[in-house]
């Protein structure tokens, strides 16, 4: 057997994430579906209140269409709020460290500017890392709990970071399993999975025993390698697996943010952190 071919360990670990992934895909859309059907029937409702006292004809399709484009917007607008807290939050710790800077410290500083002296390199608060994420509680038929969610790096600096990678790592080790938008370098060229689910790779050459000992995700986008000034980098639409039983009593999952020029590694902003009874 070659030794760059997959070993049946690891085929067997990346198809139960691919089941995982898509099982997750499919009880998410029953959710939203769900939630659709619950604020359709409040606005069927609140359509018929309105019909008898103003006379007034909707048809229900435009209802429907109405109900969509609300649901969307509420989306957006929940995600903006919760990335803006978080980056509020971010600018006003980075304020609070700031010390007063008297006229002769100015002075200095312009001086610095003429002579052209390097500049330092930046904090790593002006490097945004964190989760945006929701909970999926089992239901009573059900042993597993589910998070959703998406890890968000901004760019608030004036240089280019090269080569990002990132590290998702869970506590305690090999309690849950992670899955999403990420393949196996060697398997890319010849993977059935569709283009656009193939946005990132394992970082490292030994994953799976990365996950299994030390329950650790190191993955790299695969088209991205530069984090320009501004622009944001997104593992988005991950899913979490955690089986839960009488000897699961708590569940972290933490973010690391790593680059060319930022190689001791960032910590993310927020956790996941859950406690079970």
């Amino acid at each position: 057997m070659s030794r760059n071919s997959p070993s049946p360990k690891d085929d067997l670990t990346q198809l139960k994430q691919k089941l995982i992934h898509y099982k997750s895909e499919i009880r998410h859309v029953q959710n939203q579906l769900k939630s659709y059907e619950r604020a359709l029937e409040r606005e069927k409702e609140n359509t018929s209140f309105w019909k008898k006292k103003h006379a007034e004809t909707l048809s229900t399709s435009e209802k429907e269409v109405e109900i969509e484009g609300l649901e969307k917007e509420l989306d957006l607008l929940r995600n903006e709020l919760s990335e803006q807290k978080i980056i509020a939050e971010a600018f006003r710790e980075k304020a609070s460290r700031k010390q007063p800077v008297i006229e002769e410290k100015i002075v200095e500083k312009v001086i610095e500017k003429i002579v052209e002296k390097p500049v330092e390199r930046f904090e790593k608060s002006d490097i945004l890392c964190f989760f945006q994420h929701s909970i999926l509680l089992p239901e009573q038929d059900e042993s597993e709990l589910m998070i959703f969610g998406n890890v968000i790096i901004q760019n608030q600096t004036s240089s280019t970071l090269r080569s990002p990678v990132l590290c998702l790592k869970m506590k305690p080790t090999a309690s849950a399993i992670l899955s999403g938008k990420i393949i196996d370098e060697k398997d890319i060229e010849v993977s059935s999975i569709p283009s656009s689910s193939l946005e990132w790779r394992y970082a490292h050459p030994k994953w799976n025993e990365k996950i299994q000992n030390d329950g650790e995700y190191w993955i790299k986008p695969i088209k991205q390698n530069v984090l320009k000034p501004k622009d944001k980098l997104l593992f988005d639409s991950f899913q979490v697996v955690i089986p839960l039983s009488s000897d699961t009593t708590s569940f972290i999952l933490e973010g690391f943010f790593y680059s060319e020029e930022w190689q001791e590694g960032i910590p993310f902003f927020n956790k996941v952190v859950l406690n079970f009874p």
